[in-house]
C-alpha cells in the first residue's frame, strides 16, 4: 500500500539503455506523478523514473530529458493510449517546469515523525477523487502512522477527519499533469521534518472505504416514502449516437446534441412517471443549458464549489435511483443513491465499472442496484429498467435474502 522514500528510496527499475539496475539518488514531485531521478553506474545515462503510484502501477515510465525520450518501465503494460496520456506528457512536463509560485497551504492537525504522503494532484476530477477515498484505508491498516495529504483546492472539503496533515495546492485541473517548481520545493522541504516518509500508492479504483467520512452526507434510505428519481446532466459527453456526436462537435452545431439530450431526458422522466407519479423528478449536475417542464426540479449548477458539491451530494442521496452517462459524473450520485444506472457509450465499454462507487457489498444486491445499459438502448426499454429496478428492489431484498 505504500512506498518508502526516506531514509531511502524504495525503487527498482533498469537502464533502459544497458539495462543495468539503477541506483535511485533523489526525488522529484512533479504534479500527479512521484518521479525518481536515477544514474547507471554502467553506461552513466542520467533518466528519471516513475514510482508505481496510481496510474503508474500499471503504466511506469522512465524519462531521459536529453535525448528527448520516454520508455516504458520494464513492468509497464504495453498501451499506445497510456504512452500519449501518461509517458509523452510526462516527457514534456519534465522539460518544460514551471516557474510560476502557486499558492500552496498546510494544515497540521497532529504530530508524527512516520507519515505516509497521499498524492492526489491529477488533471481529471475522477482521478483525485478517487485516490483521496484511498484515506480510510490508511487509517484503518496504518495507524503508526500519520497521514499528509495533497490535494487541490477543489478537492479540500472532502478531506476526511483523521489525517495528520492536509497540503492543499491551489492549481487547476486542466494543469495537473504540469511540473511546478515551487511543488517540488514545497514537498521536498517538508520531507526534511519527518523521520521515515513513505508514499502511499494511491490506488486508482480502491476498494475500502465509506463515502460518508468525506462527504458528511447520508446514503440513500429506502425508508423515507418521498424519493427522487435524477438525471445526472453533463454538457461536454452527451447521451447522443457517438458517430453524431463526433460529426457536429467537428461543425460546431454542439446545440443540436444538447437538444437531442434533453429530449431524451423529457421523453425517458414522461415514461417513468406514468407509472411511479408520485417520484420527484430531478435533474442534477454541471451545466445549465436549455429547460425542462415544471414538473421537473432543475437542480443543476453553472461550476462547482464546495458549496454548491454538498448541496448536490443531499440530492443525490435522496434519489432512489440516479441516471446518467459514463464517467466521473456518476462517482458521488452511484456513491449516495439507492441505486445506479449508468448508460455505456460503446467507447466505453472498456471502463465499466470505473465510475461506480460501489455501496453494496453483497454482490447479488450489487448486481440489482448497478446497471450498465447501452447507451443506444430504446427510451421505452431504459423506462422499463428503471421502473423494475424501483418496483422490485424491496422484494429482491426479502427473496434473496439479504438482511
Amino acid at each position: 500500500m505504500m512506498i518508502s522514500v526516506k531514509p531511502f528510496i524504495e525503487y527498482s527499475s533498469n537502464c533502459p539503455y544497458c539495462q543495468n539496475k539503477l541506483k535511485p539518488q533523489s526525488l522529484i514531485w512533479s504534479g500527479m506523478h512521484v518521479c525518481v531521478e536515477s544514474k547507471c553506474s554502467v553506461c552513466s545515462s542520467e533518466t528519471i523514473g516513475d514510482l508505481p503510484i496510481s496510474h503508474a502501477i500499471n503504466y511506469p515510465y522512465i524519462i531521459d530529458i536529453k535525448n528527448d525520450l520516454f520508455f516504458r518501465d520494464k513492468s509497464a503494460l504495453g498501451n499506445k493510449i497510456a504512452d500519449n496520456w501518461l509517458g509523452k506528457n510526462l516527457l514534456k512536463s519534465l522539460q518544460n517546469p514551471i516557474s510560476q509560485q502557486l499558492d500552496i497551504q498546510k494544515e497540521i492537525f497532529k504530530d508524527s515523525k512516520r507519515i505516509i504522503v497521499l498524492n492526489c494532484i491529477d488533471h481529471l476530477y475522477g482521478h483525485s477523487l478517487l485516490k483521496l477515498l484511498n484515506v480510510d484505508s490508511h487509517l484503518q491498516n496504518n495507524a503508526d502512522f500519520g497521514v499528509v495529504v495533497i490535494v487541490q483546492k477543489f478537492l479540500r472539503w472532502m478531506v476526511p477527519d483523521g489525517v495528520a496533515e492536509i497540503w492543499t495546492v491551489d492549481i487547476p485541473l486542466r494543469v495537473g499533469q504540469s511540473y511546478y517548481h515551487c511543488i517540488n520545493e514545497f514537498i521536498s522541504g517538508e520531507i526534511d521534518r519527518f523521520d521515515e516518509v513513505f508514499v502511499s500508492k494511491a490506488y486508482s479504483h480502491p476498494a475500502n472505504f465509506d463515502i460518508t467520512n468525506y462527504t458528511k452526507t447520508p446514503i440513500h434510505d429506502f425508508n423515507n416514502e418521498e424519493f427522487r428519481i435524477a438525471f445526472i446532466w453533463r454538457e461536454d459527453r452527451l447521451w447522443v449516437n457517438y458517430f453524431s456526436f463526433q460529426v457536429l462537435k467537428r461543425l460546431g452545431l454542439i446545440d443540436i446534441c444538447l437538444l437531442i439530450q434533453n429530449w431524451k431526458v423529457r421523453r425517458l422522466f414522461t415514461a417513468i412517471r406514468k407509472k411511479i407519479p408520485s417520484a420527484i423528478f430531478t435533474v442534477a449536475g454541471l451545466g445549465k443549458k436549455l429547460s425542462f417542464p415544471d414538473w421537473v426540479e432543475d437542480l443543476r449548477v453553472e461550476k462547482f464549489d464546495e458549496i454548491a458539491e454538498r448541496a448536490t451530494c443531499k440530492i443525490y442521496s435522496q434519489s432512489r435511483l440516479v441516471i446518467g452517462l459514463h464517467g466521473s459524473n456518476m462517482l458521488l450520485p452511484s456513491a449516495h443513491a439507492g441505486m445506479t444506472i449508468d448508460l455505456m457509450p460503446n467507447d466505453r465499454l472498456g471502463n465499466i465499472c470505473q465510475d461506480i462507487l460501489y455501496q453494496k457489498t453483497d454482490p447479488r444486491l450489487a448486481t440489482f442496484s448497478y446497471r450498465f445499459p447501452s447507451a443506444s438502448m430504446k427510451i421505452e426499454q431504459l423506462a422499463t429498467l428503471a421502473i423494475s429496478m424501483i418496483d422490485y428492489y424491496s422484494t429482491f431484498i426479502v427473496s434473496m435474502r439479504i438482511f
